[in-house]
């Protein structure tokens, strides 16, 4: 047997794929499958079998390109509602390939249709090996529940915790693979341990330590961040299978003229001082970091159409990550860079890019306010005393709280965050705003105080 382990960065996804007996499996697959294909090539075996553990909300699923390309059929949940050909498949049913068997378990509460699959590696032992857990269990953190809405949100909330008792009772050494990492909003506060192993989140993981109910949904329902809105229509194209069957094209180049009046979205995806300092106006920012799907799920409407600002390399990199996750409206990206703009002496925009220090002398003063836009679970820890508390996902709505007699200063962990949002407000007419650079890591390092969430308590950075 072979396991072989990919990673998307850009949407925090793992996706694995199985060889032995001369057939190969994939699970949850990316949306550019080219990567399996080759894989499967050098193992000189072909693709049999494409295991789906639920229908994704995050990215674009590959099944139906990989289906189309070798003709492996797809396996699904039975109660899957999707509209492309799909085997159903129920609790207890088996994949064979080889010596190796992976065993069908229904584990809803993230979604209804939810499964995961047990690995046994008959060769080596009749012990189970691994569990590919989809969106169930991650290291550190269980799948949401509320994805579906309110009056659905109770039903998969018991169900969620019923399937975590279905974990606690394997053996602690069986291998956990989940199918995201630290990045994802799948979750509350997902880790990047991969793989992970049912005895280390019995330690670690306090949800699957939660044996009463009742302190499991409150556990769970507290300060749950606001998932992106772009999350509501790939799930809507992962059930239709609408699109999924489109291969990725690179970016075109595109002159400085074509984007002088561009109606869509510009995203520069620079960093947050090159930004700050000179930015073609009404252009947004952040870079292609592992965070990236969900910065821009709250701010790009996937379809918008969208010019990217940047090197070659974060260009085709944050291309491939937006086609991933669903948005197939990328018109191309800005010849020559920022440079090629600013040579044809077009207008750019800036906005100041504080130090804690600066930051803070302007609190002292009065002439500004901080404002924490990290994610409701992130801010239910520490955070600099004072600040008007305003995740992200929903600074749009909330527009009205912001003065305009005062510098707005971002803050978020580490400053990606905060040039995003700068960047969002500049566009809605806020002309005096500001990122802190470095966020809270370089608030706390500046030897600057901070406050735990819900008490008065003050503590001086050591």
């Amino acid at each position: 047997m072979e396991l072989k382990t990919f990673y998307a960065a850009g949407i925090s996804h793992f996706s694995y794929m199985i060889q032995a007996g001369g057939k190969a499996v994939v699970i949850d697959p990316q949306r550019d499958i080219e990567e399996y294909i080759n894989t499967a090539q050098e193992w000189q075996v072909p693709i049999s079998h494409i295991l789906v553990t639920h229908t994704h909300a995050d990215f674009a699923g590959g099944q139906i390109r990989l289906s189309n390309m070798t003709s492996a059929p797809i396996l699904m949940g039975h109660k899957a509602n999707v509209s492309f050909p799909f085997e159903a498949v129920k609790d207890g049913d088996t994949v064979e390939i080889g010596g190796v068997e992976l065993q069908v378990m229904e584990t809803p509460g993230h979604t209804p249709e939810h499964i995961s699959f047990l690995l046994t590696d008959r060769d080596a032992s009749n012990v189970p090996l691994a569990v590919f857990t989809g969106d169930s269990l991650f290291s550190g953190d269980v799948g949401r529940p509320d994805l579906f809405g309110p009056e659905q949100q109770q039903t998969l909330t018991q169900q969620l915790f019923e399937t975590m008792a279905k974990y606690r009772a394997m053996p602690d050494g069986t291998l956990v693979y989940p199918a995201h990492g630290a990045g994802s909003l799948c979750g509350k506060k997902v880790g990047q341990r991969n793989p992970s192993s049912i005895g280390f989140e019995k330690q670690a993981n306090q949800m699957l330590r939660l044996e009463q109910f009742v302190d499991f949904k409150t556990e769970l329902q507290s300060a749950m961040p606001t998932p992106p809105a772009y999350y509501f229509s790939t799930a809507k194209k992962n059930a239709s299978g609408e699109g999924l069957d489109l291969p990725f094209l690179p970016p075109a180049p595109l002159s400085p003229a074509r984007l002088a009046n561009w109606k869509g979205t510009l995203l520069d995806l620079r960093d947050q001082a090159g930004f700050a300092a000179s930015h073609i106006p009404g252009s947004i920012n952040t870079v292609t970091d592992e965070h990236f799907s969900l910065l821009i799920g709250f701010a790009i409407d996937p379809q918008s159409e969208i010019a990217l600002v940047g090197s070659p390399a974060s260009v085709y990199s944050a291309a491939k990550t937006l086609y991933r996750m669903g948005y197939d409206s990328v018109s191309g990206y800005l010849a020559g860079e920022i440079d090629g703009w600013r040579k044809e002496a077009r207008p750019t925009d800036s906005f100041d890019y504080l130090t804690p220090i600066q930051a803070n002398q302007l609190i002292q003063n009065g002439e500004a306010i901080i404002v924490d836009i990290r994610t409701e679970s992130e801010q239910a820890g520490e955070r600099v005393a004072g600040t008007l508390s305003m995740p992200l996902a929903t600074m749009k709505q909330r527009l009205d709280e912001l003065p305009r007699n005062k510098q707005i200063i971002f803050q978020c962990g580490h400053g990606c965050r905060g040039s995003l949002a700068a960047s969002m407000l500049k566009n809605e007419g806020y002309d005096n705003v500001a990122n802190l650079a470095g966020g809270l890591l370089a608030w706390k390092a500046a030897g600057l105080p901070t406050q735990l969430a819900n008490t008065d308590q003050v503590e001086e950075a050591a």
